[in-house]
């Protein structure tokens, strides 16, 4: 058995060499020739790598490791990567070898900053070959290719209002999917990619001068070489927007920029510095299209209008009392210097006084949010709001017509970029940061797209801000989650329907322009807040029949006169739009507290005095009711003057609304059209106002005294449900979500919110209107107690007491009551 089993010694040994040959194979196969079968940008990264490697050492004393580390870079290069920049890119490839060449003499001399110097040549050779390659693979039409290149790209800083640039991703998604041609990529490549470099090489060429002159040699040239080297991938576009010899001169600029910060010399850097971005000024790498330069201005618009409104949220009476309100206030003047400086060069050709005019304003705000927000002096809300007009002022007159119309889609991308940033803060655990986000997305929804959306879709506005408050269509609402404590999951959710609704609002406002659509709405509005407005007043003045009549016309000349108040604020709107649109819900606010002011009081004395009690019999003669006292004469004169003060301020509350939608449309289409529109309402709104007024006469006495009552009740709780909303928009009264879920349609048109404030302000006022007649229903007949208690003692009849406390039980008869009761 044994013998059977033995191996003869010779086959065991060509067996063992076997196996020693297969694994020296595979270790082979997985040491040199792994890295000639890497993906161009795994090459990349292990030249970036072993240069810092190389710099650690350096730094650690041990020279021999550097010199390895810097020659696994040189061995790193070889391969697919070096042939293909050989083939697209052979003035990158001469770039990346004279940096390694320098990164090996720096590496042996022991020379830290010369090593600096080199990593940041290599790094910028690097992205300037993928730069070549990526394009001409998507010339070729070869999509993986340039997709894999375009992996070893840099990206543009972003801030919390910008996204990294993703073009040249997307148009090699196109390209894949045959939705662009290979031009249309290249043009999309080249337009992400010049940008992100131009604007690195600014940041690169401040963070040098910084490390230069906190004594940081190393990053000091390093960040001096690399926005050298990015100067290499921008000099091709100089040259053909300017000329050969502005190129050689921007080429000396920085190439002594980089050669003096690698000699840590840093007076001379200062000055090629200089040079060198003076002769970046007036250039776009990437030119904008019109219509990015019209985004990117309306963006800066939207971020300037939101210092003042953000810092005055944060402060007050010299002291800061919201600090999170001051950091939105940064935020949004960063967000718009930023924009600024996207077109800064554009706007320097118009006019180069007014760019100085702006950049001055940008730091002075940026002093006084320092100051605020490091607890030093608190500057007066006065001096930012003078630094936005001047600011503002200056832009208006720089910027051409087509920059100043409305872009809704850039609020769009602002509201997206703010929910990204609410989502990431969430993840990360940062709840307060989360909520800024939330609030940021909130403001760009309502300073932009809402008005228009109110005008086309009120309903969408509802479902839009019921996701990013209270909740809508059966989720929670964003601002209860994240209050709450809610999971990323349930958040996410929400944002998913909320994205829904807001593509859904882009949709329609994105067709809103349109001559047909404009005149429409603008018919609608009119006609439905007309419509309100006359149920308020008819429901008001449907009992004034009899010797009440004459109440009605104080009511009428009320409305009357609201009509070209609104028609004045109208033309105010049009004159400041942009002054009425930073304040519009605010003065929405105020006049809806004034009317349901105005219409608690002077209702509660009207549904007393007519509907319960039946005052109306004891003004069944005029000459009686206007004969009497001193006294009764102030009072009657206070009755009409309430009266004239209610129908004036029922119906302006309506026009002021009316107004606000219609700025928005007129900023869409232009005022002809908008008029059009408005006249058509007014003239179906007028028929309509005719036919109810008519009819009212008609109407069963007991009967419409029933119905108006209701509708009287139906219009406060709508008002006071619209008006605590918008108190609650503005800021000025917090949000209690309650877990019911209600139809949009219940918020739009009856007022009714799923919050414990809306619907408590509700009931509130309509048991302010039942308890003060319980009240006044009691104190009657105490009086009338007590009337009778002192006929009893002989002071009069107790007939004669309940003559003067209640009004008798029949009128007396009367033309017009007769004919309404037949």
């Amino acid at each position: 058995m044994r013998a059977r089993n033995r191996t003869p010694r010779a086959p065991r040994l060509a067996i063992t060499a076997a196996a020693a040959l297969a694994a020296a194979a595979a270790a082979f196969a997985l040491s040199a020739p792994t890295a000639r079968a890497e993906a161009p940008w795994q090459q990349a990264d292990e030249v970036r790598n072993a240069l810092f490697d190389a710099q650690t050492d350096i730094l650690l004393g041990s020279g021999a490791s550097a010199a390895a580390n810097v020659r696994a870079a040189a061995t790193a290069v070889s391969g697919r990567l070096e042939r293909q920049l050989a083939t697209s890119s052979p003035a990158s490839l001469r770039e990346l070898r004279e940096a390694l060449s320098a990164a090996e003499r720096a590496a042996a001399s022991g020379d830290e900053v010369g090593l600096a110097a080199a990593r940041g040549m290599a790094i910028a050779a690097l992205r300037h070959g993928a730069f070549d390659v990526a394009i001409a693979a998507a010339a070729a039409g070869e999509s993986a290719r340039a997709r894999g290149w375009l992996l070893i790209r840099d990206f543009r800083q972003a801030t919390r209002f910008t996204r990294p640039g993703v073009d040249a991703t997307a148009a090699l998604d196109q390209l894949e999917a045959g939705e662009a041609t290979a031009a249309d990529a290249v043009t999309g490549i080249r337009k992400d990619l010049l940008d992100a470099y131009q604007a690195r090489l600014v940041t690169y060429v401040d963070d040098a001068s910084q490390a230069g002159e906190r004594g940081f040699a190393a990053a000091f040239a390093e960040n001096a070489a690399l926005a050298a080297g990015y100067w290499r991938i921008l000099a091709p576009e100089y040259e053909a927007q300017r000329d050969r010899a502005a190129r050689k001169d921007a080429d000396v600029a920085f190439a002594a920029m980089a050669a003096t910060a690698a000699r840590g010399d840093s007076l001379r850097y200062g000055r090629a510095r200089d040079s060198a971005l003076g002769a970046l000024t007036g250039f776009t790498a990437a030119p904008f299209t019109p219509e990015e330069q019209s985004r990117r201005a309306h963006q800066l618009t939207r971020f300037l209008d939101l210092v003042p409104i953000e810092y005055d949220h944060g402060t007050d009476d010299g002291r800061v009392t919201i600090a999170f309100e001051i950091q939105e206030s940064i935020a949004f003047t960063e967000g718009a210097r930023a924009a600024f400086t996207d077109l800064q060069s554009a706007l320097a050709e118009r006019d180069p006084e007014g760019v100085q005019t702006v950049l001055a304003a940008f730091d002075e705000l940026d002093r006084i949010n320092a100051d605020a927000n490091e607890g030093r002096a608190v500057a007066p809300l006065d001096e930012v709001e003078a630094l936005h007009d001047e600011a503002s002022g200056a832009l208006d007159e720089m910027f051409p017509q087509e920059w100043k119309d409305s872009d809704t889609d850039a609020d769009f991308d602002l509201v997206d970029i703010s929910l990204d940033q609410m989502e990431a803060a969430i993840n990360a655990g940062e709840r307060e940061q989360a909520e800024q986000a939330r609030l940021s997305a909130y403001a760009f929804f309502e300073f932009g797209p809402e008005r228009l959306l109110n005008s086309l879709d009120p309903s969408l506005v509802a479902e839009v801000e019921g996701y990013v408050w209270y909740g809508a269509e059966g989720k929670q609402g964003l601002a209860e989650l994240i209050a709450s404590d809610g999971s990323g999951r349930d958040i996410r959710h929400t944002r998913l329907a909320l994205d829904e609704a807001l593509d859904e609002a882009k949709k329609t406002t994105g067709e809103g322009a349109e001559g047909f659509t404009v005149v429409t709405n603008a018919a609608l509005i009119v006609f439905r807040e007309g419509l309100e407005a006359i149920l308020i007043i008819a429901a008001i003045t449907a009992s004034m029949i009899g010797a009440n009549r004459r109440l009605r016309e104080p009511i009428l000349r009320g409305a009357l006169l609201a009509l070209p108040a609104s028609a004045v604020l109208f033309v105010i709107s049009v004159l400041v739009l942009e002054s009425l649109s930073r304040y519009g819900e605010k003065l929405e606010a105020i006049v809806g507290l004034i009317a349901i002011a105005v219409l608690l009081l002077v209702l509660n004395w009207f549904f007393h005095r007519v509907y319960w009690t039946e005052w109306i019999a004891g003004h069944r003669k005029r000459g009686k009711a206007l004969a009497g006292s001193a006294r009764a004469g102030v009072a009657a004169g206070a009755t009409v003057a309430g009266l004239y003060l209610l129908g004036f301020t029922s119906v302006l509350r309506e026009g002021f609304e009316t107004v606000l939608f219609l700025q928005a449309l007129q900023l869409e289409a232009g005022i002809g059209i908008v008029l059009a529109g408005v006249s058509l309402g007014l003239v179906f709104t007028a028929i309509i106002g005719a036919i109810t007024f008519a009819l009212e006469r008609k109407l069963p006495y007991k009967r419409m005294l029933i119905v108006t009552g209701v509708l009287i009740s139906l219009v406060l709780v709508v008002m006071v449900g619209n008006t605590m909303r918008v108190l609650q928009g503005v800021g000025w009264i917090s949000i209690t979500p309650i877990d019911v879920d209600l139809p949009l349609w219940m918020g739009t048109w009856l007022g009714v919110f799923p919050t414990w404030e809306t619907i408590g302000g509700q009931v509130a006022a309509f048991a302010f209107v039942i308890g003060s007649y319980f009240l006044a229903e009691w104190m009657r007949k105490r009086s009338v107690r007590r009337a009778a208690e002192e006929a009893a003692e002989g002071n009069g009849s107790p007939a004669d007491a309940i003559d003067r406390t209640k009004p008798p039980r029949r009128l007396e008869p009367d033309p017009e009551r007769e004919t309404v009761s037949r």
